[in-house]
């Protein structure tokens, strides 16, 4: 009876993921959150790293749909930014082809841009969910 769950699963996730590998993904009409990841640059530590991004907010708090950003640094030598913007068309006008070239001939890498439907927004200090 298991077995039979787990296949009958199974085959439904397969169809499902078949009909979504050849469909366009739509375009998202709310929220968008943006995952940056650039590896650090060698000789650049995360002080001198924590200045720059320090030195860059009043930048991205002009920034016309950008909701929220975090600055990040990864466990495996990697610093960004986890961005929430109000619409896809908005972030993508900042991640444009401009910003990557600039980005690549400043930090010595291509930095990894990954986007991601926000359709719920949970802001948990004011308690509330922001459906889009």
């Amino acid at each position: 009876m298991i077995a039979r769950m787990i296949l009958t699963a199974t085959a439904a996730i397969a169809l499902t993921s078949a009909a979504f590998a050849q469909s366009p993904a739509p375009a998202a009409a709310g929220p968008v959150a943006v995952v940056v990841s650039i590896p650090l640059p060698s000789g650049i530590s995360r002080e001198q790293a924590m200045a720059g991004m320090q030195k860059s907010v009043p930048q991205y708090q002009a920034l016309p749909g950008l909701v929220r950003k975090y600055y990040t640094f990864s466990d495996d030598g990697k610093f960004g930014g986890i961005y929430l913007w109000s619409s896809r068309a908005d972030a993508q006008a900042w991640f444009s082809d401009a910003w990557r070239a600039k980005a690549t001939a400043t930090y010595g890498a291509a930095p990894e841009v990954i986007y991601f439907e926000a359709p719920i927004v949970l802001e948990t200090a004011a308690g509330t969910t922001k459906p889009r």
